[in-house]
């Protein structure tokens, strides 16, 4: 069952390929069931929580919404302002995610021990690129803008991201756009000796639709704005735990 033992009522803002994938992973979530999905055309009803898998315009409407209504929502749509969570307090809870892939927040966290590898030596440059389908609108992509903080929270020389020129102090982040890709990305190391990647493709939308589900049963009865690593963390922060004998 889910929050107080009850089923726990969700709605989807979106009817695209993300909003598709949470309602095909449906069944394997007995704690959900499926209150409403709308498009920009529909009026979002009562609902325990809302996913937004809907467009970076319609974003800042659907926080307002749910703000005046108490509702608690994940935030799955991409390329919107960030600053919009400014207003967030603490009447209700904000999941956001970039990507609701459990190994995409693994992902965050080997970027953060590759920029703190980096800055062992300026020779040491890091960088990303990301690939997906033809049709995505923003570019760079929000999981490539995530594993990006990351990379920058562990090499402090590196202070900004650049998607065109490379300064010694940018980090180079590269987009294709092209073909059916559903995401593939890379955080690089190359150094004048050898190289390092750390590779990550998606081979079925199923992995965002159950990660969407799982954010949305986590952030019912929170208040406040946290991250899909925030959740990840309970279960990825113990792994990194080195034995002296390594």
């Amino acid at each position: 069952m889910g929050h107080n033992g009850r089923v726990i009522q969700l709605g989807i803002f979106g009817k695209g390929r993300l909003a598709g994938a949470i309602v095909d992973q449906l069944p394997a979530h007995p704690s959900l069931a499926l209150a409403w999905q709308i498009d920009e055309t529909g009026s979002p009803q009562k609902a325990d929580v809302v996913v937004d898998a809907s467009l970076a315009n319609a974003v800042p409407g659907h926080l307002q919404w749910a703000m005046e209504t108490g509702t608690n929502i994940v935030i799955g749509a991409t390329g919107w302002d960030p600053s919009i969570l400014d207003k967030v307090g603490k009447e209700i809870g904000v999941l956001v995610a970039p990507n609701f892939s459990l190994t995409v927040a693994f992902a965050q966290r080997l970027a953060l021990v590759l920029g703190r590898y980096a800055a062992l030596d300026s020779e040491n440059d890091p960088y990303i690129v990301e690939h997906h389908h033809r049709k995505k609108a923003d570019a760079p992509s929000g999981t490539a803008k995530a594993l990006a903080e990351a990379v920058l929270k562990g090499c402090p020389r590196k202070t900004i991201v650049s998607t065109t020129t490379h300064e010694p102090h940018e980090l180079h982040v590269a987009s294709i756009r092209a073909g059916h890709e559903f995401g593939f990305h890379t955080v690089g190391l190359d150094a004048p000796g050898e190289t390092l990647k750390l590779e990550h493709q998606v081979r079925s939308r199923a992995v965002f639709g159950d990660g969407a589900l799982r954010a949305g049963e986590w952030i019912v009865g929170k208040k406040g704005v946290y991250t899909f690593s925030d959740m990840a963390g309970e279960v990825l922060n113990p792994i990194f735990k080195i034995d002296k004998e390594f």
